[in-house]
């Protein structure tokens, strides 16, 4: 391949391998990122693990299909999602008819995305009211969304997965010069950047890694695509987050 930008696709193919190391029951949605479609209260209020009375929940203006999203830092299987209602006020009708579902790709910045949709949430919805909903979809996924079809506002105390981890079949990395890793989760010594490409492939959840010919350790992995520090030398990869923008070529790109 000829590299044509400073930011350039690269893609590693891999067959889709199923980890069980993560505890059902846990909750993966747990202080990830969030957002919302318009921020009245913070989004990562609704996966701050607080939904006693006195937490405040994420709320949105009234604008057209207000959403929260929630973004697992991997990919995952989702078993059940639970969401619960403001706790606090008498937002519970702000819940009201939401739909709750997931997707292998973020509805803010992907084009042409398949929500695949769990459930969704009564006609009537009181305060501190929790709804689970069993969520299984044939890829592993990586965004989770709750929305309303109307013009109004979304209000959620809390959003609540449980999951297991999955590798993707097929990944394309963005690369960028000089920059690495700066709070890694691993760091690791390999002989090239395709095998630090392929730890990071086998090290679920990881979405970003950053190689050197020459430090040590010279293989640092992330779960967190914005973590990056200018650093001579470097070269960062991250995955791409977009299944519309991936072409899988069986080939070594990243030496």
């Amino acid at each position: 391949m000829t590299p044509s930008a400073r930011n350039l696709l690269f893609t590693l193919c891999y067959l889709l391998l199923q980890d069980t190391s993560v505890n059902e029951a846990e909750n993966i949605m747990l202080a990830k990122p969030s957002r919302l479609s318009d921020v009245y209260w913070h989004a990562e209020n609704a996966n701050d693990g607080l939904k006693n009375p006195g937490s405040t929940p994420a709320r949105t203006w009234s604008n057209v299909t207000p959403v929260w999203q929630g973004d697992l830092q991997g990919y995952y299987t989702v078993h059940n999602i639970s969401v619960t209602s403001d706790v606090t006020w008498s937002f519970g009708e702000n819940l009201e008819r939401a739909y709750v579902g997931v997707s292998v790709d973020d509805s803010f910045d992907c084009s042409d995305v398949e929500i695949f949709v769990c459930g969704q949430c009564p006609g009537v919805v009181g305060r501190g009211e929790t709804f689970t909903f069993n969520c299984s979809h044939p890829r592993p996924v990586r965004f989770v969304r709750v929305w309303r079809n109307i013009t109004e506002f979304l209000v959620v105390s809390e959003v609540e997965v449980e999951g297991t981890p999955l590798k993707r079949s097929e990944a394309k990395y963005n690369q960028e010069f000089n920059k690495n890793v700066s709070t890694p989760m691993t760091s690791l010594t390999v002989a090239s950047a395709n095998e630090c490409g392929l730890q990071c492939h086998l090290s679920q959840p990881c979405l970003s890694f950053s190689y050197h010919p020459t430090a040590a350790p010279n293989c640092l992995l992330t779960t967190d695509p914005a973590d990056a520090a200018a650093a001579v030398g470097w070269t960062k990869f991250t995955i791409e987050k977009c299944s519309s923008n991936i072409t899988c070529h069986l080939a070594d790109q990243f030496d």
